[in-house]
């Protein structure tokens, strides 16, 4: 998920992500991070949604850099597409910085994403990147095929892939599908540009985060892509809204990280107390 600005050159989102986050102040933890009601780590993680049905969705955020507003706005939706079972999924972000779209169309079934095609464009800070993916799933070993073009420079490539990889985009939409009691780590796979890429994933706990909705329980997952690495990712999954993105972190270095807040939201909202 390389999503927060995740612009996918130094940092990760979002990522998905990720757009840009040039992050600041020392890695934030569950007690120094702001609106934060409970932590409760020792709640075992919900229960897997194996037979999950995706619903639609728009939702806005804004950025922050080390706690510092900018008046960048991220906006992610999910739309269905005309065929049955297949989705839109698009992150966008367009500033006078910057410009960050990835856009994912995917085919979902049994609480997995097939990626059909994947498109990332960013235009900012003099960086020019474009990757063009179509995943191809109807052969006996699955593969990517892939043009890329960075500052100019053209390249094209073709490589394999395991099934069940999916892009970085929809890689937010499975955790809910792989969390169980018993299993709260777990590794994704992921396809983008020119290679695979392998993220480690740990359930730390949950929060109760105050949000334009109200005061929303969460799930808080964090991301690593190597499992000893002092960069990684923090998502906030709302289960009553469907397991959407309330809040993601992306920590590049102890001081300097980025984040986005939810700020806006429209789609399925089933509140647990009622």
């Amino acid at each position: 998920m390389r999503m927060f600005l995740f612009y996918r050159s130094g940092f990760a989102w979002p990522g998905l992500v990720l757009l840009t986050l040039a992050f600041t102040a020392p890695a934030v933890t569950a007690d120094t991070a702001p609106d934060v009601k409970t932590t409760t780590s020792e709640r075992p993680a919900s229960k897997p949604v194996r037979t999950r049905t995706l619903q639609p969705f728009r939702a806005e955020y804004r950025v922050s850099v080390s706690r510092v507003p900018t008046p960048i706005r991220a906006e992610l939706v999910l739309e269905a597409g005309d065929t049955d079972g297949v989705y839109r999924m698009q992150m966008s972000v367009d500033s006078r910085l910057m410009q960050n779209t990835e856009l994912s169309i995917f085919r979902w079934e049994d609480c997995q994403p097939y990626t059909q095609h994947y498109m990332h464009y960013f235009r900012g800070f003099r960086r020019e990147r474009d990757h063009f993916m179509d995943f191809v799933w109807d052969s006996d070993t699955p593969r990517v095929i892939n043009a890329s073009t960075s500052n100019g420079e053209e390249e094209l490539s073709e490589y394999d892939i395991e099934p069940g990889t999916v892009d970085e985009l929809t890689m937010m939409l499975i955790a809910p599908c792989l969390m169980t009691d018993e299993q709260t780590e777990y590794s994704v796979t992921t396809a983008y540009g020119t290679r695979v890429r392998e993220h480690h994933i740990q359930v730390v706990g949950h929060e109760t985060l105050r949000t334009p909705l109200g005061e929303v329980e969460t799930v808080r997952i964090e991301k690593r892509r190597d499992a000893d690495s002092s960069r990684y990712t923090v998502f906030w999954l709302a289960p009553e809204l469907d397991y959407m993105l309330v809040r993601g972190r992306h920590v590049e270095s102890r001081g300097l990280y980025g984040e986005l807040r939810l700020v806006d939201y429209e789609g399925p909202f089933s509140n647990a107390s009622e």
